[in-house]
């Protein structure tokens, strides 16, 4: 029971760590140094991130002195502490990556590997369980990249406080663009819009709730040319006319492959 009691502690982000004297100053500056290995569609460039592994691991390494949500360094906005979970989270899914872990699929013991956060054992799911779940955001559940091709897709810029509203509507847009897809009167849709459904949901009006409202909103008025499987809103109108009822979800499973280039 005992070993129980600590496991759950640990994955919970319950257990404490000491703060280094040495750790380098939090600066998201860093972080962006290690997403210029991340293409325009969201891959992920090993060989690169490898030869340039400092700026990621220094990033890695001033999360342990810094805590957004408590004294004495607690950030004074929602907006703040948001945009650093959300670096925090991707730089670990980045420090993964360059690990023989990252060979593996998402879901993986890697999910439940921790690193300190201002001054406490932080695992990505503690992250999603505490931070993210009580955001009351859904968008973020479609930011969210954790290397397979089923999530979320990356660009070159950390999360801000000043632009973060509009990062998680670019988000947002690429992670449908490129997961939804019509066929006659068929959605499909990837399996975040099934887990998170409530989520999405709370953010619409009382009346006729359905979750392709949340994706009509976010897909694109036209595609680019030569881009592969792109549905826009006029398809989606199309598909189901004046009600959204009347067309059928499916839900895709997820994708493990990772979204990285070696």
């Amino acid at each position: 029971m005992t070993v129980v009691t600590a496991l759950v502690l640990y994955v919970d982000g319950h257990v404490s760590a000491t703060i280094p004297d040495d750790a380098p100053p939090y600066s998201p500056t860093l972080l962006a140094q290690a997403l210029n290995a991340v293409d325009a569609r969201g891959v992920v460039d090993l060989a690169q991130l490898k030869a340039n592994h400092a700026p990621l691991e220094d990033f890695v390494s001033s999360l342990a002195a810094v805590s957004p949500d408590s004294a004495p360094q607690r950030f004074a906005s929602v907006e703040a502490r948001l945009a650093y979970w959300l670096n925090a989270y991707h730089a670990m899914v980045l420090a993964e990556l360059l690990d023989a872990r990252g060979t593996q699929a998402s879901g993986s013991s890697a999910y439940f590997d921790a690193v300190a956060i201002g001054g406490t054992r932080m695992t990505r799911f503690a992250i999603s369980r505490n931070y993210f779940e009580n955001c009351g955001d859904a968008r973020v559940w479609l930011t969210l990249f954790d290397g397979t091709k089923s999530s979320g897709v990356l660009d070159g810029a950390p999360f801000d406080t000043e632009t973060l509203n509009a990062q998680l509507d670019g988000a947002a847009r690429r992670f449908v663009r490129k997961n939804v897809s019509i066929s006659n009167t068929s959605v499909t849709l990837p399996e975040v819009f099934r887990e998170h459904r409530e989520e999405f949901l709370s953010a619409l009006p009382e009346q006729r709730k359905n979750v392709l409202q949340i994706v009509w909103a976010f897909l694109p008025d036209a595609c680019e040319a030569g881009t592969p499987g792109c549905a826009t809103r006029g398809e989606l109108d199309r598909a189901c006319g004046t009600a959204f009822e009347k067309c059928q979800v499916v839900f895709a499973p997820r994708d493990a492959t990772l979204a990285v280039k070696n």
